[in-house]
């Protein structure tokens, strides 16, 4: 027993010190020619892993003349990239054969007399002062429908009136198009913009109004500058895309709603990875709308998963989570005027109402109902003194509660029998409310 044991030892100590000086041999590129055990496979051999099968099922059989066919490859630093963030393709920056973005002006003239944009200065030739503050002017209800703008084919996706002055809006379409129109004068589309493969589902304005972002169907967020039409920057996803924001303190940062459950948060002063700065990923379902406070400080967020939650900007932990196990999906949120509240439509006919200051609690007392939402976003929009709320309804109307009673006071039917999706009260004008919907014309009630 004796000499077996010192063999023993003898040989554990010779194995020792051959690891020890495996270990320490180094390659002409200065790392180790042995490696730790890997436990699980790159991307490239399970591929190779996958091509031996019998079939492209998961459980699909191996056959047994490959079994002896695959070496796994080399490790590579390319492997240790954790797939999250490959969702964002590095050369977005770049133009492609799927990204030919063109815009074309219908106006009378690009610039004015003293050289300046026609498009973005407001007119000086209409009744109406464009500068007032929200809060500061009275609102009425609007009773019929004055005007029709000519929209979309197919379909009207997505409105969006020019910050502070609302002398222009933005439509977008399940044409892929997106147009600006000028809500005065002539009332026509005076800039169009393609670009998207798919129909567009979001859009918003920097708060200046000199560009804006647009999200669409096709997986792609386009950046675009409002009086040219040119694109100042571009991002393609591997998920779907269902919303986008800019941060309406400052020009430079946006988040993104996917369809993986993700918010990301971007800043075009960034060049690494994009911009993308931030990943809020607490939601276990797809997201269906973002809205930032007003101060810019924390944003809301709707998932598939029925919870709402409240983020402090930057901070991928969320402040408030609301659930409920009677909770119904959210797919619209918007915050009233006053910047004390903020409402959700729900998919039960009813709009919620909640308080945007801590414990950020639903107020039971405070929710509108008589419209008709089940299995459409139906948006809704706030009197620009924060009196009225609007909303569409799948029922082709328009309809208008008081906010401090939360009575219902008028039912305005639109033409064309198709749901009204998209509702919104001029920033400027006491009852003035543009809507529109698959029907794909954009109705002026006044």
């Amino acid at each position: 027993m004796g000499i077996i044991e010192g063999y023993s030892s003898s040989s554990d100590s010779e194995n020792t010190n051959e690891s020890l000086f495996l270990n320490n041999v180094q390659g002409t590129d200065g790392t180790p020619l042995t490696s730790k055990k890997r436990h699980h496979f790159t991307k490239r051999e399970l591929k190779k892993r996958k091509q031996a099968r019998k079939t492209n099922s998961p459980w699909g059989s191996w056959s047994s003349e490959d079994e002896g066919k695959y070496q796994p490859d080399d490790y590579t630093n390319e492997d240790k990239v954790d797939e999250k963030f490959e969702l964002v393709d590095d050369d977005s920056d770049t133009v492609s054969t799927d990204d030919i973005e063109i815009s074309h002006f219908y106006g009378k003239s690009e610039k004015d007399y003293r050289g300046r944009s026609s498009i973005l200065n407001p007119p000086v030739d209409i009744e109406t002062t464009l500068d007032k503050k929200s809060l500061t002017f009275k609102t009425y209800l609007p009773k019929k429908v004055k005007y029709t703008f000519e929209g979309h084919k197919n379909g009207t996706t997505s409105l969006k009136f020019i910050p502070n002055t609302g002398h222009l809006f933005l439509s977008g379409g399940n044409d892929n198009k997106i147009k600006l129109w000028d809500f005065y004068h002539e009332r026509i589309c005076i800039r169009d913009y393609e670009g998207h493969s798919k129909s567009v589902n979001s859009m918003d304005f920097v708060n200046d109004g000199t560009s804006f972002i647009s999200s669409s169907y096709d997986k792609t967020v386009k950046v675009w500058d409002t009086e040219t039409g040119s694109v100042l920057k571009r991002l393609r996803f591997k998920d779907g895309v269902s919303c986008c924001e800019f941060r309406p303190t400052g020009m430079n940062e946006f988040i993104v709603g996917l369809s993986d459950s993700r918010i990301l948060h971007y800043d075009t002063r960034v060049t690494e990875q994009n911009g993308l700065v931030q990943t809020y990923d607490h939601h276990i379902g797809g997201i269906l709308d973002v809205k930032y406070f007003q101060d810019g400080s924390k944003f809301i967020s709707s998932s598939e998963d029925k919870t709402v939650m409240i983020w402090n900007s930057g901070v991928n932990i969320p402040i408030k989570n609301i659930s409920d196990t009677a909770q119904y999906s959210m797919p619209v949120i918007n915050t009233h005027p006053t910047q004390k509240y903020f409402c959700t439509q729900s998919m039960d006919n009813a709009i919620y109402t909640y308080n945007m200051k801590p414990k950020f609690r639903k107020l039971p007392n405070k929710i509108f109902k008589g419209q008709k939402s089940v299995g459409y976003a139906i948006g809704f929009t706030f009197a620009p003194d924060g009196h009225y709320i609007c909303s569409g309804d799948i029922r082709s109307k328009v309809l208008l509660w008081d906010w401090t009673t939360s009575k219902l006071l008028k039912e305005i039917s639109i033409p064309g029998k198709s749901p009204i999706s998209q509702v919104k009260w001029h920033p400027q004008e006491t009852s003035k409310v543009i809507c529109s919907g698959p029907a794909g014309k954009i109705y002026l009630l006044d």
